[in-house]
């Protein structure tokens, strides 16, 4: 989701809202359709008091649907009870606006509806047998209703008014007895997906339903009418300043679990994304310079738990583009040995045994300290690690013509002790007219260091446009410690990234030498010290992203933070121009799941532009 060479994307449908009242004794009931409310195509309301509510998607949703409006312009009050009269409005427009009200139809004999704005809508629901009155003459329009109540709404709604009676469902809860008049209703949603109880085993049917529970339920109903080809969606798009479509809302997958080495694995990892209304995905696709797909330029990878002929970017582009995600293939630039390659056979031709720290010193290609110890990380001054970087980029483009996009990673020196390897040291002297061994923190050298860096990303774009193809190009960038005191470029320049990784992406940015950057902004919310780096970081990347086309992606670190730590960091990070959550496989501190819903449910806390 780049802005100067944007990949003609699929996105992906919107979860709609969690529809329980999400307390902390049990899970949030979860909507689980999606095709009546496609994310790219519902505009974004205006309400302020619903952008950390976890019924926001079927908020928006079901405005888009002309099912409810806002108490005003800029609210919704999502937490006040819905009334029986503005229950009745809510079927009743959802009826006009699938073209299954009827042209006419008689006045039900209520007197306390008399007069009321909601007095039509109870006659049409009260004919078609989907409300019914407390007596025979009084509705009473503004009383509350219950879950239950509003089960018996729905499941009458489908049979009533659509003639297409939901299916008979199983019936989890021990609080809904035998003799219950809803009980039948409840079940019915339940199998229908519309409702999964505010815990596995209670459904609590005497509790009341606010506007923004049952503005999720008319949408999820609104879903259900989709699929059985009984309405088609709305025609409104998003305004020009609406920009959650194009938002980032993605997620690192790595490659040291099982997650990309199976078709089952990478379709279930697929499916929870497109769930989680995610549109990108930064998938792991070379480990330590060895490939999980076809390569003529990297050796096959030696890990046992992908099968032989295993493409993975291929399965990853079939799976997530008929999910509307993009796939971007991430490779880790500077690092060649990792533990897990022990008592494995090496592959012919891999990088960490004919370029590591033991092959022949005129074929190292890894990067050595000011003392005289060598690494596992290449060099970046060396340059046939440009050229290496370059091929293998320039293959991916070429091969995977509806692959997205190409994600560096560790396109950096590992601190200012680095950059030593021979080979650089006489580029540099050969360059820059220098003479001996520069100091790990000489000016010029720290300058030529940051050069090479940026050589490798400008190489690699070049080999994406010698392809032919659209891919885009992004980097995964550092924003270690604490962010730049001013935001901007003198305030960069004393950040660690520029002085201690000499990755200088403020600049890569600015010259829009590539199409998006990822900061690293791995902080743990509930230390107060990481909290102020963490919003020091992001008051930057608002700022760089500003100025230029190229998008500014904050990248939250799931793996460090409770789910509500979460959620605040990827809001925060929607102000920029989007998010990335690392990881995956740990989104939060004790791997919990549950993150995804709420974030689809909160459209990712993106704040409608005004």
């Amino acid at each position: 989701m780049t802005r100067p060479r944007l990949a003609a994307a699929l996105l992906v449908f919107a979860l709609v809202a969690a529809l329980g009242q999400g307390t902390a004794s049990g899970p949030a009931e979860a909507a689980t359709g999606r095709g009546g409310c496609p994310s790219h195509r519902v505009p974004a309301t205006g309400f302020t008091d619903t952008l950390s509510s976890i019924h926001r998607a079927g908020i928006d949703c079901a405005v888009w649907w002309d099912v409810v409006r806002g108490r005003t312009a800029t609210t919704f009050a999502p937490s006040s009870p819905v009334t029986r009269g503005q229950t009745a409005a809510m079927i009743a427009r959802l009826l006009r606006t699938t073209g299954h009200a009827p042209a006419s139809w008689p006045a039900a004999g209520f007197t306390d509806t008399v007069g009321s704005p909601f007095e039509r809508d109870i006659d049409l629901l009260a004919h078609l047998g989907i409300v019914k009155g407390t007596s025979a003459t009084r509705f009473q329009p503004g009383r509350s209703i219950t879950r239950a109540q509003m089960a018996s709404i729905i499941a009458r709604m489908f049979a009533h008014g659509y003639d297409s009676p939901l299916p008979p469902g199983p019936m989890p809860f021990t609080d809904v007895g035998a003799g219950d008049v809803h009980r039948d209703a409840i079940a019915r949603l339940v199998g229908s997906g519309i409702t999964t109880g505010v815990t596995a085993t209670t459904f609590a049917p005497t509790r009341i339903v606010p506007r923004a529970q049952m503005a999720s339920f008319v949408t999820r109903s609104a879903t259900i009418l989709v699929d059985r080809s009984l309405a088609m969606l709305p025609t409104a798009r998003p305004r020009a300043g609406d920009a959650y479509a194009s938002r980032t809302r993605a997620a690192w997958v790595h490659l040291f679990d099982g997650t990309l080495k199976t078709r089952a694995n990478v379709r279930a990892m697929v499916d929870e994304l497109a769930t989680a209304d995610a549109n990108v995905v930064y998938a792991q696709v070379v480990r330590r310079h060895d490939a999980y797909y076809p390569s003529n330029v990297l050796p096959r990878t030696p890990d046992p738990a992908v099968a032989a002929g295993f493409d993975v970017v291929a399965e990853l582009i079939t799976a997530a583009h008929a999910r509307g995600i993009e796939v971007h293939a991430w490779f880790g630039v500077a690092p060649t040995w990792h533990g897990v390659y022990t008592n494995l056979t090496p592959p012919p031709g891999w990088m960490y045994t004919d370029h590591g720290p033991q092959a022949p010193v005129a074929d190292r290609w890894v990067t050595r300290s000011h003392g005289g110890t060598w690494s596992t990380y290449l060099d970046p001054g060396v340059p046939q690690v440009r050229s290496h970087v370059a091929a293998v980029v320039g293959e991916l483009a070429k091969r995977y013509r509806a692959l997205d996009g190409i994600h560096l990673d560790y396109v950096r020196y590992d601190g200012p002790d680095q950059g030593y390897n021979p080979i650089a040291l006489d580029r540099y002297r050969q360059e820059t007219g220098a003479t001996g061994k520069p100091g790990p923190t000489d000016p010029a050298w720290s300058a030529w260091r940051r050069q090479q860096t940026q050589r490798i990303v400008t190489q690699a774009a070049a080999a994406i446009a010698a392809s032919g193809n659209r891919t885009t190009l992004s980097a995964a960038v550092i924003s270690w410690g604490d962010g730049p005191a001013t935001p901007d470029r003198d305030g960069f320049r004393r950040s660690a990234a520029y002085t201690r990784t000499f990755q200088d992406w403020d600049d890569w940015v600015r010259s829009e030498r590539l199409d998006a950057v990822v900061p690293m902004n791995y902080f743990r919310q509930q230390d107060p010290a990481h909290a102020a780096w963490f919003s020091r970081w992001i008051t930057y990347e608002r700022a760089l992203a500003a100025g230029s086309r190229t998008q500014v992606v904050p990248g939250p670190a799931g793996y460090l933070n409770a789910p509500g730590d979460v959620v605040g960091q990827v809001r925060a990070a929607m102000r920029v121009d989007g998010a990335s959550v690392y990881s995956f496989q740990q989104p939060t501190v004790d791997s919990s799941r549950g993150v995804w819903s709420s974030l689809a449910g909160t459209r990712w806390g993106y704040a409608p532009v005004r």
